[in-house]
C-alpha cells in the first residue's frame, strides 16, 4: 500500500494542473465529482510527501561494501510523459469520456509502476533535492538528498558482527528514502 501512495503522490503537479485546466468547464455534476476526486488526491499526496520529507527515519541496515549508481535520467523523462497525455487529451466537448479514459490510463500506469517497483520516480522529491541511486550489489534504490558517498563510506564501516546502518523511510520493496537531517 505504501508504494501505491508513493505513486499517487508523484503526480501532485498533474492533479493541480488538471484542476486548473478543467476549471473553465461547465459546472455540471461530473465536473464536481472530478474536482472532489482531484482535491482528495492532492490531500493524499501532500500527506504522503510530508511524511517522506519530515517524519523521523527508522534504522535501515546497509549491505557491506555497497556500490551505487545514479538512476538513469531517461526513466524520469518517460515518467513525465504521463503528464502530457492527460493534459493534451482533456476535451471540453466530450468531457466525461476524456476524464474516464484518462482515469483508466492513470490506473494502468499506476499498476505498472507499482508492480515494477518504479515508484522512486517522483518529480516532487527531485524538486526537493532528492536523487535516486541504485545499488549494483543489492538492487536497493536509495533516494537521498545528500552526497551518496556518505552512504558508501558508511557501508564500509560494517564488520561481520556489526552491520552498517542509516536512518530512512522504507517506501516499498527495496526502495528507501534517506534524509540528510536523519543522518548527519
Amino acid at each position: 500500500m505504501n508504494k501505491t501512495f508513493a505513486f499517487i503522490s508523484s503526480y501532485l503537479p498533474l492533479y493541480i494542473l488538471l484542476m486548473i485546466n478543467i476549471f473553465k468547464n461547465e459546472k455540471c455534476m461530473s465536473y464536481w465529482i472530478t474536482y472532489i476526486i482531484l482535491i482528495l488526491l492532492v490531500i493524499v499526496s501532500v500527506v504522503v510527501l510530508y511524511n517522506y520529507l519530515f517524519a523521523d527515519g527508522n534504522k535501515i541496515i546497509l549491505a557491506r561494501d555497497e556500490k551505487i549508481d545514479k538512476v538513469k535520467s531517461d526513466s524520469m523523462i518517460n515518467y513525465l510523459m504521463a503528464y502530457i497525455v492527460p493534459l493534451a487529451t482533456i476535451n471540453n466537448d466530450n468531457y466525461i469520456i476524456s476524464i474516464l479514459t484518462n482515469s483508466i490510463l492513470f490506473i494502468i500506469i499506476g499498476i505498472i509502476y507499482v508492480r515494477m517497483n518504479l515508484v522512486y520516480l517522483n518529480p516532487i522529491l527531485v524538486l526537493f533535492g532528492y536523487i535516486p541511486y541504485t545499488s549494483t550489489k543489492t538492487g536497493v534504490t536509495y533516494i537521498v538528498n545528500f552526497d551518496i558517498d556518505k552512504i558508501i563510506r558508511k557501508s564500509h564501516e560494517g564488520t561481520e558482527n556489526n552491520a552498517p546502518t542509516v536512518k530512512g523511510t522504507i517506501i516499498g520493496n527495496s526502495i528507501v528514502l534517506i534524509r540528510k537531517k536523519d543522518n548527519t
